[in-house]
């Protein structure tokens, strides 16, 4: 199932013109990986799909089911609140409904209300507390905090005291956690440590969603990544594989243009070298003949 995809897309500022025709798709589940150098239009094509920029022209198209998440959507927004109940209100909707739970069994255990309504409504929201990841969602936060560099000590650190390297982890963290089946990342191993970055890569490699990743960290991106797409000369080419994989495909295709250029060079020699050879014979047909073949190359 396609959950993103680009078509015929370009985009330019003013007279300079960063990319066109860029046409791909991600799939479900597929991890991609980004590529190309500084200045082409890497994060361009992220604010194209978060909806902040225009295209110039065509369009990206974002399927009915997907949910995008990036880390702009994750800031921390409220000045006082520690780092770990930051991180926690990301499950807001599962601890209300915790709250939910708790009110129909203090009804049921003090014989309040409707039993058997309520009986009937503990059924159905301890279901859905428990389907919605409900038994997990604490020792989850935990896990990422620890996972991305904080200390049990740091859980209580109010968010204005964070630095800015901190409140990026912590934006990383609220992503990795939301409800979004299709990460949008940038260089999301900017700021973390060596362990960190082993704990995203195992979290990434097991994320059951999508992912479209830029990074210049090709040790990462060949282990996350099963497809690589590359920004290059105003186009985008797709690779099946990561990093490595596409770096030995994209040798073999600039040695196959090589030899063939060469290839191509021998008979333009050869063929230059007939014409002359014809027109000091001064045979016409042959001549045109030659000629044919040199425009065809």
């Amino acid at each position: 199932m396609t959950v993103l995809s680009f078509q015929n897309l370009a985009f330019s500022f003013g007279e300079r013109e960063l990319f066109k025709n860029v046409n791909f798709e991600i799939n479900d589940k597929e991890k991609v990986g980004f590529i190309g150098s500084n200045g082409v239009g890497k994060t361009t094509i992220l604010k194209l799909i978060r909806g902040e920029l225009e295209p110039t022209e065509g369009a990206v198209v974002i399927g009915k089911d997907a949910r995008l998440g990036y880390m702009e959507q994750h800031t921390c927004s409220k000045k006082g609140m520690t780092l770990y109940d930051e991180l926690i209100s990301v499950f807001d909707d599962l601890m209300n409904l915790e709250i939910e739970i708790n009110q129909v069994n203090y009804r049921l255990e003090h014989n309040l209300g409707d039993m058997e309504e309520d009986l009937r409504l503990q059924d159905e929201l301890t279901t859905k507390f428990n389907n919605e990841g409900g038994l997990t969602f604490r020792s989850r936060t935990r896990s990422a905090l620890l996972g991305l560099g904080f200390t049990e000590d740091d859980f209580k650190l109010t968010t204005d005291k964070l630095s800015g390297g901190q409140r990026s982890k912590v934006a990383l963290a609220k992503l990795l956690l939301s409800k979004s089946n299709i990460l949008l990342l940038d260089e999301p191993t900017n700021h973390l440590d060596i362990k960190s970055v082993e704990w995203l890569e195992n979290f990434l490699k097991n994320y059951n969603g999508a992912i479209f990743v830029i990074s210049h960290d090709r040790y990462f991106l060949d282990k996350i990544t099963d497809k690589t797409v590359e920004l290059e000369n105003c186009k985008v080419r797709c690779f099946k594989g990561n990093y490595s994989e596409f770096l030995v495909k994209k040798k073999a295709e600039q040695k196959a243009i090589e030899d063939k250029y060469e290839t191509d060079m021998k008979e333009i020699q050869r063929l230059e070298g007939v014409v002359a050879q014809q027109r000091q014979w001064n045979r016409e047909k042959n001549i045109k003949t030659a000629e044919s073949k040199l425009k065809q190359i």
